[in-house]
């Protein structure tokens, strides 16, 4: 009769994880999760800063066409002291969230940008900013083009 060993009959290894591989797998997930969390906190109050510095580029456009459109003359006011942008053609505004600030660079008539019927404007170079990032518009003072572009 031939003998054979009970464990040449079974593999010593299973073929699956030990507890300590797991843990360990589930620590460097953490340590990464916990490195990359302010990078993603961060990318997401500028993101924030960004949507509202549309926001005012876009009630700055507007004001512009409806100058343009209506023939008159609109006044977009810009208030520093309260972080907020007020349209000239209609009762919206734009105001920056807590810990944003709005800084008037260059501008003709101090804090306000007037748009004309004949497509110019006083032009004027405001700055958005918060902890993370800060963001500049441009009015243009010949084409009353607006841009809005990031500073680093």
């Amino acid at each position: 009769m031939p003998q054979t060993s009970r464990s040449s009959s079974h593999s010593s290894s299973d073929g699956g994880f030990a507890l300590l591989e797991l843990l360990a797998a589930l620590a460097i997930i953490a340590f990464v999760a916990a490195m990359a969390l302010p990078y993603m906190i961060n990318a997401g109050q500028a993101m924030s800063l960004k949507v509202q510095a549309a926001e005012i580029a876009a009630l700055l456009r507007q004001d512009r066409n409806i100058a343009m459109a209506e023939g008159r003359t609109v006044v977009s006011t810009i208030d520093t002291r309260r972080g907020t942008v007020l349209s000239g053609s209609s009762a919206r505004r734009v105001m920056l969230r807590e810990g944003s600030a709005i800084r008037v660079e260059r501008a003709a008539h101090g804090r306000m940008v007037s748009f004309q019927a004949n497509g110019r404007s006083s032009g004027g170079t405001f700055d958005i900013s918060g902890p993370s990032a800060t963001f500049r518009i441009s009015v243009n003072s010949l084409t009353s083009g607006i841009a809005l572009s990031a500073l680093e």
